[in-house]
């Protein structure tokens, strides 16, 4: 972001994964190369490809209500009837966000705070709507009867349905519990979805229209619903092996991908103002650049979004690819997406060899928050100087790229910078670079 004169830099990170809510620990997690997948207990799960996921099984509205501040808690508590698991998620981890950065009691004009959240579609309760469905359908002797939801169905459905469900509801109780007046926006735009708010965002502070902005993603695909949309998609895995190896990213074995849940915030902050009241500095953002494929269909066999978001976040930040010190990559699983990405970021970093790891073989996609989750893991990888191995990946599809597999890997101290892919099944692509506080930065 060399063209304005504000820097925007990272002063909390809030951190919600199968892993726990550590984002230290976490890391270890991952570069220990364990898994985060297990069987689903939440629901039964019959008649699919897979039973298993990255669900946060101990994370429930009891554990959720403990991890807040008290006056936090107790708004959080009267607003639970209103809130979706993706809110929970997203709410929980704004507050450790806002604690880790010392702004839990304040410290920031509340016109010039605000939040830019990338959310994602989220999954009705089965049994808020199945008496209402199975009215209708009994009204028209088995026919799905029109007239008689209007008239008979809806009524089943309490009024407040709705906003239990609707993706800016992440953003919406946020701002009230933190009294966040300042600009606000929900994007939703699936797997890119994070790095587009948190790119957005920085570029709020950095023209001067906040000081303060909580940004980042949360979702969770721990539903029947969705996982009925990845098998109708194509894109649940397939994996006839143990299910933790069913998510196989950048392998020659993979078959798609997992479903996961969880929640990265991170707290942006003009560098001057972080300075001023003695706020850690955990990392600056520096690049920001988005793509599209732009062909019939959505994502491409070529990769152009992925290419074109990279090589607008390097220009942004000023960098040339061999700079970079780790790229933390979509690395979905679904073996025509991996080949895509493959292809776009071999062109956007023209021959460097920069580490290059994924995740989602740890703990499956969490869809909209799988960016900032990963985002804060790749901060994190930096500031201990070890990179997580890409896990599953037995056979890679390509040498064109430096992937991390079999072991963890030593990073340079003296190349500070992480880059965070994204991209969606319909050719949406974000980028985003951030420049870690290492000692040697």
């Amino acid at each position: 972001m060399r063209d304005v004169e504000r820097r925007v830099v990272v002063t909390g990170q809030g951190l919600i994964s199968p892993f726990g809510w550590d984002r230290v620990a976490a890391h270890h997690a991952f570069v220990e190369g364990r898994t985060g997948i297990a069987p689903i207990r939440s629901f039964a799960v019959e008649g699919l490809p897979t039973n298993c996921g990255g669900e946060i099984a101990e994370f429930t509205e009891k554990a959720g209500k403990a991890m807040m501040p008290p006056k936090l808690a107790r708004a959080y508590g009267k607003s639970l009837k209103y809130m979706a698991r993706d809110i929970q998620l997203a709410v929980v981890a704004a507050a450790l966000a806002v604690s880790d950065a010392g702004l839990a009691e304040g410290g920031v004009d509340p016109t010039r705070f605000g939040i830019d959240l990338g959310a994602g579609l989220i999954s009705t309760e089965l049994d808020e709507l199945t008496p209402a469905i199975q009215t209708a359908y009994a009204a028209g002797n088995g026919a799905f009867d029109f007239a008689a939801w209007g008239t008979q169905s809806i009524p089943l459905i309490q009024p407040i349905w709705l906003l239990r469900y609707l993706p800016n509801m992440l953003a919406c109780h946020i701002s009230i519990f933190m009294d966040c007046q300042g600009p606000s926006n929900t994007v939703t735009q699936g797997e890119a979805a994070a790095a587009l708010a948190i790119g957005e965002a920085a570029r709020l502070i950095a023209t001067d229209r906040a000081d303060v902005m909580i940004s980042g993603a949360a979702d969770s695909k721990i539903h029947p619903l969705s996982l009925v949309r990845m098998t109708m998609l194509g894109q649940l895995s397939t994996w006839p092996g143990d299910p933790t190896e069913g998510c196989r990213p950048f392998d020659r074995a993979a078959c798609g991908w997992l479903p996961g849940e969880g929640a990265g915030i991170l707290v942006l902050e003009e560098r001057d103002h972080a300075l001023k009241r003695g706020a850690r500095i955990d990392a600056e953002v520096v690049g920001f650049g988005s793509g599209c494929d732009a062909v019939p269909g959505g994502l491409g066999t070529e990769g152009r979004g992925v290419e074109v978001a990279v090589a607008a976040a390097l220009r942004d930040a000023g960098l040339q690819p061999d700079q970079l010190g780790l790229v933390i990559a979509h690395g979905s699983g679904v073996p025509a997406w991996d080949q895509a990405e493959v292809r776009g970021l071999a062109r956007a970093l023209d021959g460097a060899r920069v580490p290059v790891t994924g995740l989602k073989g740890h703990v499956g996609t969490s869809a909209s928050a799988s960016g900032s989750i990963e985002t804060i893991i790749g901060l994190q990888s930096l500031i201990e100087g070890t990179a997580p191995a890409i896990r599953n990946c037995v056979e890679p599809i390509t040498d064109q790229l430096d992937l991390i597999v079999g072991a963890p890997r030593p990073l340079p101290p003296d190349r500070p910078h992480v880059l965070k892919v994204g991209f969606t099944r319909l050719g949406q692509a974000s980028a985003l670079i951030l420049k870690a506080q290492t000692t040697a930065a």
